[in-house]
């Protein structure tokens, strides 16, 4: 099946994808896992302790938490959904073929997430006395069940990196239990423990506590993010161990861009500080230091969420050009139409380009062929211009260069179409970085005439 072509101005289809997708990773690991387990078992020291200052910490804490994960939280997830099914349908579509009964679980999964989240909160002053312990039992049940969904949805993120011999034996299994299947959700709980500890200390100072009871929950939540951080590094280097080597190569260029990868240095001196810091900020709470604490959580919040924002760059990024190695391109081209589209032409296979609509403008076939081959990656006059890619060549030399984009840059898919279909949009972004056409109010690209600037 055809989809139509949808291209975000200036943001870009992928990047608009990320800007939804990335908060929603912090909020569902941070949050809705990590800090969600840590208020369990705030409530569970509050019983065993009969303390009410770890009572009243967890229950506050979980009602901020609880407008943010089912709120902010399911949103974000919801417009996952929407962005991609509309940016990346044939993506999507084919994932959903595969893995349609582990998402379907995972449907129930988060419907039961949030069932039981909301149960937990308003009964949380009526189940006292002898129920209390029935209200941490629903607690764990809770975390059982967002656990559950995380390790569904890892299978399908790791199946996007590493599909395994899927592609030959379309077998389901070889598919979700993929290489780096058990060493992403074991990097992703730890993930998800370690923001979730850093929130509650945020949480924790942000909110009026006794000297005491700061320095105890402080001591704890540093022996969280010792444990939590350290695996993570663990977790991680084991995860790049199972990565194909072809793909790590692109890490670095994927995080520092074009403009830096030649200076890789400043990739490992501001990953090597982040860590440091996160570790130093571990050691002061593991000591209980307060003060110390309170100056680094704000910079260790914004290094955490930058470690996840790099984690999800990265791991997006380094599978170019692929969408789905071995079965789609990152253009959602798949890799057994390349042949016929070669030979018989985009244009002509195209349920959504008519001639008899469009007509035989080479600008207009320029642009769809733009837009179908490139547009998930490159904008036109936004983030990752092609016109700045372009820009002081000549028409043959783009049309050189199309025809080699996998073997000049190795994370760029090949081009689809024929000599001639090459030579069409070779002449449309030539003209495009030279100003001859602009685009119009209709989003209809049009020539410039004589006068115009």
């Amino acid at each position: 099946m055809q989809f139509p072509i949808f291209q975000t101005p200036y943001l870009g289809n992928g990047m608009t994808i990320a800007l939804d997708a990335v908060p929603h990773v912090i909020i569902s690991h941070g949050l809705a896992i990590g800090a969600i387990t840590l208020i369990v078992i705030s409530e569970y020291f509050g019983f065993r302790k009969s303390s009410r200052e770890w009572e009243a910490f967890a229950k506050e804490f979980l009602r901020f938490t609880i407008i943010i994960t089912t709120g902010l939280g399911a949103i974000t997830g919801v417009g996952i959904w929407l962005i991609t099914s509309a940016l990346s349908p044939r993506g999507i579509g084919s994932l959903l073929r595969i893995f349609f009964w582990p998402w379907f679980a995972e449907w129930i999964a988060f419907t039961l997430e949030v069932i039981v989240i909301l149960i937990y909160y308003f009964t949380w002053d009526t189940w006292t006395g002898e129920k209390k312990k029935q209200h941490i039992y629903l607690g764990a049940s809770y975390i059982v069940f967002s656990l559950s969904s995380a390790f569904l949805i890892t299978g399908i993120l790791g199946f996007m990196l590493t599909p395994d011999g899927w592609p030959w034996d379309k077998s389901f299994w070889s598919a979700f239990f993929n290489p780096s299947f058990l060493p992403q959700l074991l990097l992703r709980v730890s993930m998800a423990f370690a923001l979730g500890a850093i929130f509650s200390v945020a949480f924790l100072f942000a909110t009026r506590r006794e000297s005491a009871f700061r320095k105890e929950a402080l001591r704890f939540f540093g022996k969280v993010s010792s444990i939590s951080f350290s695996a993570t590094g663990i977790f991680s280097w084991w995860y790049f161990t199972v990565v194909p080597s072809a793909f790590k190569t692109h890490a670095i260029f994927s995080v520092l861009t074009s403009r830096f990868s030649q200076h890789p240095e400043i990739f490992y001196g501001i990953n090597a500080a982040g860590i440091f810091m996160l570790f130093l900020f571990a050691l002061f709470g593991l000591r209980g230091a307060v003060f110390l604490s309170r100056i680094l959580i704000i910079p260790v919040l914004l290094v955490s969420m930058s470690f996840v924002m790099e984690f999800e760059r990265v791991r997006e990024f380094i599978r170019g050009p692929y969408l789905l190695p071995g079965y789609m391109y990152a253009n959602q081209v798949l890799l057994k139409e390349v042949p016929l589209l070669d030979k018989a032409g985009m244009l002509k296979n195209s349920y959504w380009y008519n001639m008899t609509t469009h007509g035989p403008d080479p600008i207009n076939q320029g642009a769809y062929l733009f837009a179908e081959n490139c547009s998930m990656c490159h904008t036109i006059g936004g983030v990752n211009d092609i016109k700045e890619r372009v820009k002081g060549r000549t028409e043959d030399g783009i049309f050189v260069i199309l025809g080699h984009t996998q073997d000049m840059v190795p994370f760029m898919p090949p081009f689809s179409g024929t000599d001639q279909e090459r030579r069409i949009m070779a002449g449309f972004l030539h003209q495009l970085a030279n100003g001859k056409i602009i685009l119009g109010a209709s989003s209809r690209f049009a020539p410039l005439r004589g006068g115009e600037k």
